[in-house]
């Protein structure tokens, strides 16, 4: 702010010399030195004023999904209307919360002369898992001589996504050697009416071949034929969010639940399962089971975001979730806790004939007496279980029956 004001004050007080100068001493030098000052001072005027006028700045990112340890290229234009001589430009790119820290927000100097447009790029390297928004960007300005100096926000709005990263499983066995009750038709080529056995509401990634257009134009939204032979196996991800489970566990730890969820999903959506995701951070998030491209990036945007947040307990979300879901859906389980609540819960859920495979991750070497009994409680009442240890992770070989 000094430097703008002394700025100023010494453009005014160039020319006042310069004046008093020519009134005592008299003669063409002395009034030829005046009005050049006067041309001087008419372009510290006009570069001050012009300087942010019908400036338009665009910040564009290469890609709006990444994957996790990847690079984003940034690039940003700067245009103005008309071209005038402006001396230099600095660009300040401030960096999204959460990579405040990580690294210094990018600086460019830029000396754009008599060019009507200006751009520059710059690279945001190794980016972690999560959701990231560029807001403003803020440019300062100064002319030639170094008298004036301005600065401005310009409100500008950038989203990407950085998905987390997966291992590609050839195998995942769950306890039984099947994925659920029901057997995995890949391609079913038989769509004879004869065949047709019902009627369900429509999925993301049903076939038009396979909408019901009679019982959907009775006004009740579309319906799918449901055919005879028709099986498919289905699985809903529960990811474990609550914030409690992970307030003395490893910074790693919840990275690592969403990157075994994120292999799970990647192997379900290769093989043609059905697959969903629930959870509850701050408001209940349930993607119902489906299989397409679109089912697959959905899944994936919410595994980018998510973030162990959730204020509710994770076993009672499974409670209620859990009833809402057909008997032949498998329930899959990321969490790093297992209290008494969830055995009760679990035990009372393989009662009923679901079907559930529980996926512990540790950061635990060893684990305690009790996880050990919690453990066999849960495999005698028939449920599925598996600890992940953190370095599993970094392992490709076997991630809970991976080969």
């Amino acid at each position: 702010m000094k430097q703008r004001r002394f700025g100023k004050i010494k453009t005014a007080l160039l020319v006042l010399v310069a004046y008093v100068f020519a009134m005592f001493q008299g003669g063409f030098a002395s009034w030829f030195l005046f009005y050049s000052s006067l041309v001087f001072l008419v372009y510290e005027i006009c570069a001050y004023f012009l300087m942010f006028h019908a400036l338009e700045v665009t910040r564009e990112v290469d890609r709006a999904r990444l994957q996790e340890g990847e690079d984003v290229i940034v690039t940003v234009r700067l245009r103005r209307r008309f071209w005038f001589p402006l001396g230099w430009n600095m660009v300040t790119e401030p960096l999204p919360d959460r990579l405040a820290g990580v690294y210094e927000p990018h600086r460019q100097l830029i000396f754009p002369w008599f060019k009507k447009e200006t751009s520059f790029k710059y690279v945001i390297p190794s980016l972690p898992r999560g959701h990231y928004r560029m807001s403003e960007c803020v440019i300062s300005g100064g002319d030639f001589f170094g008298f004036i100096e301005r600065k401005i926000s310009m409100p500008l709005a950038n989203d990407f996504l950085v998905y987390p990263s997966y291992q590609e499983m050839t195998h995942w066995a769950l306890g039984d050697g099947s994925f659920s009750g029901t057997v995995h038709i890949a391609h079913r080529r038989s769509d004879d009416v004869a065949a047709v056995r019902g009627v369900r509401e429509y999925h993301r990634g049903d076939r038009l071949s396979q909408i019901h257009w009679r019982a959907s134009a009775r006004g009740t939204g579309l319906k799918t034929k449901e055919f005879e032979h028709q099986a498919m196996n289905q699985v809903l991800f529960f990811l474990d969010v609550e914030k409690e489970h992970y307030r003395e566990q490893s910074t790693q730890l919840f990275e690592a639940a969403v990157k075994l969820t994120a292999s799970l999903v990647a192997y379900a959506n290769r093989n043609l399962y059905h697959y969903g995701l629930a959870y509850k951070q701050r408001e209940r998030v349930v993607i119902q089971p489906a299989c397409s491209h679109t089912q697959f990036i959905r899944v994936f945007d919410h595994l980018a975001r998510v973030m162990p947040e959730g204020t509710d307990s994770f076993s009672r979300m499974l409670g209620r979730e859990a009833l809402e879901q057909p008997p032949g859906v498998t329930l899959v389980l990321v969490t790093p806790k297992i209290d008494k609540e969830m055995i009760a819960r679990l035990l009372h859920l393989s009662q009923k004939g679901r079907h559930i495979h529980l996926l512990r991750i540790t950061a635990a070497a060893i684990p305690t007496p009790e996880e050990k009994q919690a453990m066999q409680m849960l495999a005698a009442g028939k449920v599925t279980c598996k600890t992940v240890h953190l370095n599993e992770m970094l392992d490709a070989g076997r991630i809970g029956g991976v080969s």
